[in-house]
């Protein structure tokens, strides 16, 4: 490097690593897979939607969005009311000891496809984290309807802490059995959801579900799987 414009938004320099921060994620997880003899197998290429919208919750989107970008998935964030380019709100909300989470503002997640482009026959996959988009997105017919096609076609569904509101509207969650924090569980049992009060991530044929950003280390592995992804050290 000789000048800032040689910077990259991920370097490998001998055995140092060095990202811009949150942005190259993805980058920085795959040089670092690589850089400790790591190969990712997987059984085809896969893609993977995101269903969100305003005040999603950022870990909840941000990590497994991010982490399957690292394992090779071509990975898109879609929401009904914006385009492409357009950006969404996120909020993180945390235990801080009172009776009710709190919620502070958190990144903005760039919207990579048009609604109107997006197809169930292009994706193997759809998720839909928590925070509070759910609550907007499970009065949309068109949101709801999305959930729906996916189930239909046979894919791969997964839903985090509040984003099991949208399932259960789609009635994916019938017969299931799922994971769910304390604020989902009535939500769940009206959907016909089987609780699994024991477990943070649950997977249930082709649907997963984890109670919420506590348990996205499980909810990512559990994903993986279903989708033929895996690693191996050399």
């Amino acid at each position: 490097i000789t000048s800032p414009f040689d910077i990259t938004a991920c370097l490998k320099d001998g055995n140092i690593l060095s990202s811009i921060g949150w942005p190259a994620h993805a980058e920085i997880l795959k040089t670092l897979f690589e850089s400790m003899g790591a190969r990712i197998h997987t059984t085809k290429a896969n893609s993977v939607l995101f269903l969100c919208g305003d005040y999603v919750e950022d870990y909840e989107f941000n990590v497994p969005f991010r982490a399957l970008q690292a394992l090779g998935c071509k990975v898109d964030a879609v929401t009904p009311s914006k385009k492409k380019g357009e950006t969404c709100v996120t909020a993180i909300h945390d235990d801080e000891g009172a009776q009710a989470f709190s919620e502070k503002r958190g990144h903005n997640l760039v919207i990579t496809a048009n609604w109107s482009d997006v197809s169930v026959y292009d994706y193997d996959c759809l998720v839909v984290p928590g925070g509070r988009s759910p609550e907007l997105l499970v009065m949309n017919d068109k949101a709801v309807t999305l959930v729906k096609e996916f189930a239909e076609k046979n894919r791969v569904i997964a839903g985090v802490g509040q984003g099991q509101w949208l399932l259960a509207a789609a009635g994916v969650l019938k017969g299931k059995r799922c994971a769910c924090g304390d604020g989902m569980k009535v939500m769940v049992k009206m959907g016909g959801g089987e609780l699994e009060e024991s477990k943070g991530c649950v997977s249930d044929g082709k649907l997963v579900t984890a109670v919420g950003w506590p348990a996205l280390p499980s909810f990512i592995s559990h994903l993986s799987k279903l989708l033929g992804l895996s690693l191996s050290f050399e």
